[in-house]
């Protein structure tokens, strides 16, 4: 009678076990525990200055090509750029060939600009003369191929009692803009890799197939993301924190505090992740550090596998 028991209760338990699935901690399931080893992270950014001036924009974005060609020897890191809302725009405006900063209101149908793009067009040609009896329409459209004329160094080339048309700024617009293929080929591929400021809370919402920083400390949001009372929509988020440091799991997204808080969060147990922004006003090799503990957003992402590896001395 004991045997049979005994059997029956061996035959329970093994078939009771065949349904149990053991539960595996989190940090077995994000995509990036197969490459990257158990430890602490710091996740270096850097804000990047962008100038207010038209021709500084201009050389900005010449030097910006030259630093997103070449990077920096010896450093074969994704850089993460914390890019101002006046710049993410203007990169927006290049991968859409729309001009940088006052290129667009050049760039626009004579027939939709706005008053603003007028004061922009006004200001750069005051001294443009255009056809007499050709109306406000031809008046700004001549203004805007004369300066589109004149950014190519053919300013030479106008006629001012001559009618142009759309067709005419259409070719000469081309022309121009063909001239930043590379830029817009690497800004395309480095976009991915890049956060955009935003000022305020309001401002995530227009954001959220991006990367965020969010500049403004904000509590309420704070304790609605740690309480899981708010879903962020962005798949990275950055938010400036007087109590926290570390990361949590937002949905399926990841959110950082960029702060020095004794309390640090840590989703995984297995993983700290700190996040370290420095502000750059130039792309020079001494701006850009690395050390044997960082890793890339690409990497948390699951876009590419980790490579440790320490190229550079220096550290903040």
């Amino acid at each position: 009678m004991k045997k049979l028991f005994y059997f029956l209760l061996c035959l329970f338990l093994f078939t009771a076990c065949d349904n149990i699935v053991l539960r595996k901690d989190k940090s077995e399931r994000v995509t990036f525990n197969e490459t990257l080893p158990n430890g602490e992270y710091s996740l270096y950014m850097y804000e990047v200055k962008y100038p207010e001036k038209q021709e500084e924009k201009i050389a900005f974005m010449s030097e910006f090509e030259n630093f997103l060609e070449n990077g920096v020897e010896g450093y074969e890191r994704d850089i993460n750029f914390i890019l101002p809302k006046a710049l993410y725009e203007d990169v927006e405006s290049i991968l859409a060939d729309e001009g940088i900063g006052d290129e667009r209101a050049f760039f626009k149908s004579a027939s939709f600009i706005d008053e603003e793009d007028k004061k922009i067009i006004d200001r750069e040609t005051k001294s443009v003369k255009t056809p007499m009896d050709g109306g406000e329409i031809q008046k700004y459209l001549n203004k805007q191929y004369y300066h589109i004329l004149s950014l190519a160094g053919r300013e030479n080339e106008y006629r001012e009692n001559f009618f142009y048309t759309e067709y005419d700024k259409r070719k000469i617009t081309s022309e121009y803009i063909n001239k930043r293929e590379n830029l817009k080929k690497f800004l395309s591929e480095k976009k991915k890799n890049f956060l955009v400021l935003a000022e305020n809370t309001g401002d995530l919402k227009n954001y959220e197939d991006d990367m965020v920083y969010l500049n403004e400390y904000d509590s309420r949001l704070e304790k609605s993301v740690l309480e899981g009372k708010e879903i962020l929509k962005s798949p990275v988020t950055v938010i400036k924190s007087n109590k926290y440091k570390g990361y949590v799991l937002n949905g399926n997204n990841l959110v950082f505090f960029d702060g020095n808080g004794k309390e640090e969060l840590n989703c995984f147990r297995r993983y700290n992740f700190n996040v370290k922004v420095k502000k750059i006003d130039n792309f020079n090799i001494s701006n850009f550090i690395t050390d044997d503990e960082q890793v890339e957003i690409s990497v948390l992402l699951g876009r590419k596998k980790y490579v440790p590896k320490r190229p550079l001395e220096e550290k903040f």
